[in-house]
């Protein structure tokens, strides 16, 4: 079993290869669940807020969990008035979130880019499967596609005003670093541009690095610098206990947002 939860993420970079060539999306109906998460950014709010734009790209609930627990994990533990607004490509009978779609991705970008005040933050978190410069998005039994990092930088070029946090987890998602790059982002990836990340395996509940977040933003008054710092090192202790390759988070601070990098508002 430990064998066959190493290697997933490597299987997943081979099947999103060769599902390259698929188009990505195509026109999405109007979805009442995508109006809702778009209604919280209208939310007031009396302090500054952080508008969370938490994306699970592939279909499988570890992608769900990470970005809605650390919503969750968020709302209790920051100084920031948290407004989530979740998408997720994770089909149940239950669903709360719209699909991930581009619409759907258009949609809660703009919202957070249009509401967001001089005092907010807009942090957004990405967990999927991921290849060099890519990353992963599959519904239900479909065939997975490539979302690159230049679809990507375009998708978020709206939030390029405004102070932001993208936090992407996937193997190889270090080398989407280069693409997003920007003096008022802080971009935090699960891994280096040419390695792998782990627990991504179907019946995990977390991505290694999806629980060390979520341990990281559990302690109260701290810097993304210290959180960053203790995610690191989280994830570098699980690998170690299995014997994996070290995935190496990386982080890129942007010139503008060095104050928020060392500010304990976390």
């Amino acid at each position: 079993m430990h064998r066959i939860r190493r290697y997933c993420c490597r299987a997943a970079t081979a099947a999103l290869l060769l599902a390259s060539a698929l188009p990505a999306g195509c026109a999405d109906p109007p979805d009442p669940l995508l109006a809702a998460q778009q209604a919280a950014a209208n939310t007031a709010a009396a302090g500054k807020r952080l508008l969370y734009v938490g994306l699970a790209l592939y279909s499988e609930q570890w992608s769900e969990n990470d970005v809605v627990e650390l919503a969750d994990k968020l709302r209790s533990a920051s100084q920031y008035e948290v407004v989530p607004m979740i998408a997720s490509n994770v089909i149940s009978p239950q669903r709360a979130y719209p699909l991930a779609t581009d619409t759907a991705i258009a949609t809660l970008v703009n919202a957070a880019a249009t509401q967001a005040g001089p005092n907010d933050i807009v942090f957004v978190d990405i967990s999927t499967h991921g290849a060099r410069l890519a990353l992963a998005r599959k519904v239900d039994g479909n065939p997975p596609t490539l979302m690159s990092s230049h679809q990507l930088a375009d998708a978020l070029a709206p939030l390029a005003a405004h102070r932001a946090i993208i936090v992407i987890s996937a193997c190889f998602s270090g080398s989407l670093i280069g693409d997003l790059q920007a003096p008022g982002r802080i971009i935090i990836t699960a891994a280096r541009a040419d390695r792998t990340s782990f627990g991504c395996a179907a019946g995990n509940r977390h991505t290694f690095f999806g629980e060390a977040e979520l341990d990281a933003f559990s302690e109260p008054d701290r810097s993304l610098h210290q959180v960053f710092s203790a995610i690191r090192e989280d994830v570098a202790h699980m690998e170690q206990a299995k014997r994996y390759r070290p995935s190496e988070p990386q982080i890129s601070v942007g010139t503008d947002v060095a104050d928020l990098y060392d500010a304990a508002v976390f």
